[in-house]
């Protein structure tokens, strides 16, 4: 028999034993398993919707703000454009989140009773007194701008939908009187800080003018172009005279020189009659009367007619006919003539001399009164240019300061427009959407409560079969055998719950119901497929534990084995819980233990035992109880 079942396990190809699982297995658990995880899901699924739905309901409800930003904004280059909407929006998103906002919205709720009962109804109904402040609740969020257009959005919360919305509406209204209060006082502070800077610009613009005027008064001048004119003049003539002065004493010096040296060549000549001396006298004398100084000075003009007579009476007497020689009284007396003029020009020339001298000494001394006088100038010159440049510098701060008061100026003209005309443009927040009345509470959520209860049955079904498959690892199902045993599973049998208890062990033998039939015609299929011993042969079923199905097993394989025309002998060896003799309403007196016994004491009468202990059942079918 042990040899029969060794071979039987030869003949079964050995498959890998595998811990994985496909999904084809894991459905296979699920479906095992379904109606536990169904009883274990659903409660807590069904508690977590429940629990959910018992939050307080709150309504939201949203009102929101458009930035527009003025042409001049939204043409400019992108990096530029968004520099300057990135200003405005932080400067309403700090406006929008501000306590001063808060504050007053909860003063404007607090003011109205009406508001006041809507907003504290829901508490109230509660039993829970709270204050207005703990009723307000919202919040602010900026959309990305689109073409640099950011939008506020402002979303609020109630526990009722008519606080919801009265929450939105009144942070909107107040924001926008908030927000144009703020900008009027803002231009009226600008109005009235320009007002003063133009005033005290004007102040300092007259006070530079009088201090300039007293300056010039000081120092008597009232108009400093014509002093610099006028000490111009007076540079150029001292500068004139100095040179006249230079050059008068140059030419004195030169006649001098002159003079002194025809001086000296008259002195060194000794008084003579002769004619070549006369003459000589005379062409020196004159070389006087090339000298401009000594021809018309004094007497010089009459000796020198008197001298040109004399030479011209001289020449008469040497060119006579007959001429006169040098001792002739005539000549000589002309001689004496001649010695006579040049002692007088020697006279007048030595005069002369003195009076060049003389003017010379008054030329140096006109020249040193000159200089002194250009020195006074160049001083008054140097004082005219401080002067000059204090008026200068404070000719430019007087220019600057009227600059200033130009600019201020016309800023507080378009402030004042500004305040009589607002302009668009200066007032790019505009009101886009208004608060709603919500239609049903935002939170909670029954759609995602109700979603979030499915993914929680759904996930609980799933993995509770899952777990408890890691958790039980008894052999359930054919997969058990296959992936744990490592054997092929020669059948498997349907349910049977359908079929009496103790109509179980006959369902082949009284074809009691066709699919559990076949599924046992199956295993006798499978059996000899897998068998490669001859007949007879013997099939040992057990299993690990009572009351698992080996009476029904194998009673119903014993009957099919029968059916094939094979003779087949059900032998019970349960000795301690024997029941096959009981579906065949046999008695339990005699069988295997009794036979046991008599093959030990008398094995000779053994064959005739079993023919008397073997009970015919069926065709070809024999049952051998335990008998014990």
């Amino acid at each position: 028999m042990d040899d029969e079942f060794d071979n039987l396990d030869s003949n079964t190809p050995n498959r890998k034993v595998s811990k994985t699982k496909g999904i084809g297995e894991f459905l296979l658990v699920i479906r095992d398993r379904w109606l536990l995880a169904v009883a274990l899901a659903l409660p807590f699924s069904l508690g977590y919707v429940y629990v959910k739905f018992q939050d307080t309901e709150f309504f939201q409800s949203s009102a929101s703000f458009r930035l527009i930003p003025p042409p001049a904004v939204l043409n400019l280059q992108k990096v530029d454009r968004d520099t300057q909407v990135q200003g405005l929006v932080a400067k309403h998103t700090e406006g929008l989140n501000s306590q001063e906002l808060r504050a007053s919205v909860i003063q404007k709720i607090s003011d109205n009773p009406e508001s006041k009962s809507i907003m504290l109804a829901p508490y109230l109904r509660d039993g829970m007194p709270v204050g207005i402040s703990a009723t307000v609740s919202y919040s602010i969020s900026v959309t990305p701008p689109s073409d640099g257009r950011p939008r506020f959005i402002i979303s609020s919360t109630s526990r009722s939908p008519k606080g919801a919305m009265l929450i939105a509406d009144i942070v909107q209204s107040e924001y926008e009187k908030i927000h144009k209060s703020r900008k009027s006082q803002q231009v009226e502070s600008v109005r009235n800080l320009l007002e003063n800077l133009l005033k005290q610009s004007m102040l300092k613009e007259q006070s530079l003018g009088d201090e300039m005027a007293t300056y010039k008064k000081e120092k008597n001048l009232p108009f400093i172009e014509d002093e610099k004119k006028n000490s111009s003049v007076r540079k150029g003539q001292y500068s004139s005279e100095i040179t006249n002065s230079k050059l008068g004493q140059i030419k004195i010096d030169s006649l001098l020189r002159q003079v002194l040296q025809i001086q000296a060549r008259i002195g060194t000549r000794a008084n003579s009659s002769k004619s070549s001396d006369i003459d000589n006298d005379i062409a020196v004398i004159k070389d006087f009367f090339e000298i401009d100084a000594i021809e018309s000075f004094g007497n010089v003009p009459a000796l020198r007619k008197t001298l040109y007579d004399l030479e011209k009476t001289r020449q008469r007497y040497e060119e006579g006919n007959p001429g006169y020689l040098e001792r002739h009284p005539k000549m000589l007396e002309n001689a004496r003539s001649v010695q006579e003029v040049k002692n007088s020009l020697i006279a007048e020339v030595t005069a002369s001399i003195e009076d060049l001298k003389d003017k010379r000494i008054q030329l140096i001394a006109q020249e040193r009164e000159f200089q002194q006088a250009m020195g006074k100038v160049q001083q008054q010159s140097m004082q005219l240019s401080e002067i000059e440049e204090w008026l200068v510098n404070k000719g430019r701060e007087l220019a600057v300061v009227r600059t200033s008061t130009d600019q201020i100026q016309r800023r507080l003209n378009e402030v004042r427009i500004e305040q009589a005309l607002p302009s668009e443009q200066e007032e790019p927040l505009h009101k886009e959407q208004f608060a709603y009345l919500p239609g049903a509470p935002f939170t909670p959520n029954k759609a995602n409560i109700r979603n979030t209860g499915l993914y929680i049955f759904f996930g609980l079904f799933v993995l509770i079969p899952v777990c408890l498959e890691f958790v039980d690892n008894r052999v359930k199902s054919p997969f058990d055998v296959e992936v744990f045993i490592g054997k092929d599973l020669i059948a498997g049998i349907p349910k049977i719950s359908d079929v009496e208890e103790i109509q179980r062990p006959l369902i082949v033998g009284n074809d009691l119901d066709d699919g559990l039939t076949e599924s046992f015609r199956s295993m006798y299929s499978k059996i000899q497929m897998n068998s490669l011993t001859d007949y007879p042969k013997s099939i040992l079923i057990t299993s690990a534990i009572p009351s698992e199905g080996k009476s029904l097993i194998s009673a119903n394989l014993a009957y099919s084995c029968a059916n094939h025309g094979r003779k087949t002998i059900l032998i019970d060896f349960d000795l301690r819980r024997p029941g096959l003799h009981k579906f065949c309403d046999l008695e339990n007196k005699q069988g295997l233990v009794t036979l046991i016994n008599e093959a030990s004491s008398s094995p000779e009468t053994i064959d005739s035992s079993i023919k008397s202990t073997a009970h015919k059942i069926h065709p070809n079918l024999y049952i051998l109880p335990s008998g014990g």
